[in-house]
């Protein structure tokens, strides 16, 4: 794995045209989606064939708005705290890329708030959130994350996989020609998670670093309890339930259409099913959409049973 080296990404940072840069307001495209079909979870039921153009496009702007809340999410409930936590035990070059990246991470957040109250200003007047609610075991394992970060820095991993995809959704977001059957995407929409993947391809190289120094030296006892608590997670992340985001959005879609009421539980229950529906996991986790990811999941035998969780999670030859 070839994480790049503190001095290189300190010199990325100082180049403006390698760094996240402000998007211009614009409204968003009503007629327009605003992700590629195949990053929302309907795209991989049988439900979504059932879906009129109009309703798949909705569906579609509902999903995204979800997705720049998770990204929203990540950036505000973990990155914060644990690079907080640990940025006075970090060693002055590491402290100052997890300064920057902290700053950047705060800004990010407030682009994608923005975004979303664009698109969506009825929902957003009030709150930053439309349909990520924390179900009670996440917060409790946030909140025992934030209490001992020095010991359970396990986020560290989580936080590594999602800005990896966050940079998978904009690139196909960026390849996007709009010849599929919804037409080109928003390009408004295109353009913020643009600018937020110039920082994120950064930062995941200082993810690296953050786990080398604070997970990988931890005594055996404490690597396999972070390995517990990661895999846990990921288990939640990777299993849509009935009071989750995708629910959510379905329940949202429903609403609009009122001619969707009598398929919403089918819908529903289609996106239950998706926990066993391989090309809807290896969709949100692989390993080429997630390089550095999986090369630290490689490198640390607590996680050799993650493959139970990540169906598309196999470990290199040389770890097995």
């Amino acid at each position: 794995m070839n994480a790049l080296a503190l001095e290189r990404i300190a010199a990325i940072a100082a180049d403006p045209a390698r760094c996240t840069a402000a998007v211009p307001a614009a409204q968003p495209d009503p007629s327009r989606p605003f992700i590629p079909e195949h990053h929302t979870q309907l795209y991989f039921t049988p439900s979504y064939a059932v879906l009129s153009r109009e309703q798949r496009i909705r569906y579609n702007q509902l999903f995204a708005l979800r997705v720049n809340e998770y990204i929203m999410m990540l950036e505000h409930d973990f990155v914060d705290p644990v690079l907080k936590a640990l940025r006075a035990r970090a060693e002055p070059a590491l402290g100052t890329a997890a300064d920057g990246m902290l700053a950047e991470e705060a800004s990010h957040y407030q682009a994608f708030a923005a975004l979303n109250r664009r698109c969506s200003p009825a929902d957003y007047r009030t709150s930053d959130w439309c349909f990520m609610r924390l179900r009670a075991r996440e917060r409790l394992a946030l909140a025992i994350m934030k209490a001992a970060a020095a010991r359970l820095p396990f986020a560290l991993w989580i936080i590594i996989a999602m800005e990896e995809s966050s940079i998978g959704l904009a690139t196909d977001m960026a390849r996007d020609r709009g010849d599929g059957p919804l037409g080109p995407l928003d390009p408004h929409f295109v353009a913020v998670h643009r600018e937020h993947a110039k920082d994120e391809a950064r930062h995941i190289h200082v993810d690296v670093h953050l786990v080398r120094a604070f997970l990988a030296p931890l005594p055996r006892a404490w690597r396999a309890l972070n390995a517990r608590l990661f895999i846990s997670f990921m288990r939640n992340m990777t299993a849509p339930t009935r009071r989750g985001t995708g629910a959510r959005v379905v329940r949202r879609l429903v609403a609009e259409f009122p001619d969707l009421a009598a398929r919403r539980e089918a819908l529903i229950e289609d996106l239950l099913r998706l926990r066993d529906n391989a090309a809807f996991q290896r969709s949100i986790f692989n390993r080429k959409l997630m390089p550095l990811a999986f090369a630290l999941y490689d490198e640390e035998p607590a996680l050799a049973p993650l493959g139970e969780v990540l169906i598309a999670y196999e470990r290199t030859r040389s770890d097995r």
